[in-house]
């Protein structure tokens, strides 16, 4: 099922430039660069906004990383899903990449004109579904993996699987919107990002396409809403409590303002809120 975004062009030109999201304790992540970033205003939640707000990436220099702790290795049972509004499927696009360097990984993104899930090392692709969904529209896309089959689910119907030779290694890097902060770049919006270190069901992963209340669930290793009420060059990880000393926090384009992607209003149509663990 395709999800219309009308209002797709108006949040990519209307984007504030460099804004950000709330900050926090943060896990390390791939980006080094000291912040100097100001804060910046976003626009401000309509009532029954349920879906909050979403990165915008310019798919020019726009990119974000997190911290990595208690990711899967690339060969380990895991679920990666997110929501995401992509302006074209041509050249290759990044959603989200969780790499050992360029040595072992998954990247799920556009390649060869469809959503596709490839390892890292070899560029070998591990699924890919047959047909491309539309652009500008809003579509769920999650991939799992349980050791020996991947599958790839679009809008919450399995796209496609293969058993094809994946990566092994466990990520050091996590990236959204790029590889490596200057290729791949991604040019569009995303939402409700989510990482486990479990095999969520054909069930569970129509349930990961609500909005969800933050708090720690079994196997989530990383959530973001992007929701957070301050502003700034990071968003929290909701997969943890507030007083967790590590959490997969994001960074914004390592927190230089012209490299990071601007938070705007989300119509992702995640539907009314659901009870962690539900």
């Amino acid at each position: 099922m395709a999800f219309r975004a009308s209002r797709l062009a108006p949040l990519l030109l209307a984007s504030l430039a460099g804004a950000g999201c709330g900050a926090g304790v943060v896990a390390r992540d791939a980006g080094n660069a000291p912040p100097d970033v100001a804060l910046f205003d976003v626009p401000p939640l309509t009532d029954g906004n349920v879906a909050g707000y979403a990165l915008s990436f310019d798919g020019i220099n726009d990119y974000a990383t997190s911290g990595n702790a208690g990711f899967p290795a690339a060969s380990a049972p895991q679920t990666i899903s997110l929501w995401v509004n992509y302006v074209a499927t041509t050249a290759t696009q990044d959603f989200i990449v969780l790499r050992l360097d360029l040595d072992s990984g998954v990247q799920i993104g556009i390649r060869s004109g469809t959503i596709t899930v490839w390892r890292t090392f070899s560029g070998r692709t591990l699924v890919a579904a047959p047909i491309a969904p539309a652009a500008g529209e809003w579509h769920h896309v999650a991939y799992t993996f349980d050791r020996t089959t991947h599958v790839l689910y679009v809008d919450g119907a399995m796209a496609a699987s293969s058993t094809a030779t994946g990566d092994e290694r466990t990520p050091n890097q996590v990236w959204l919107g790029t590889v490596d902060g200057s290729a791949e770049l991604y040019s569009g919006l995303m939402d409700e990002v989510r990482v486990w270190s479990i095999v969520r069901s054909a069930a569970d992963i129509q349930k990961d396409m609500l909005h969800r209340d933050p708090g720690p669930e079994p196997g989530l290793m990383a959530y973001w809403t992007f929701d957070d009420s301050q502003n700034g060059g990071r968003c929290d990880d909701m997969s943890k409590a507030p007083t967790d000393p590590i959490r997969n926090d994001v960074t914004l384009g390592d927190g230089i303002a012209e490299r990071m992607p601007s938070r705007v209003l989300s119509d992702a149509p995640v539907g009314a809120v659901d009870a962690p663990g539900g």
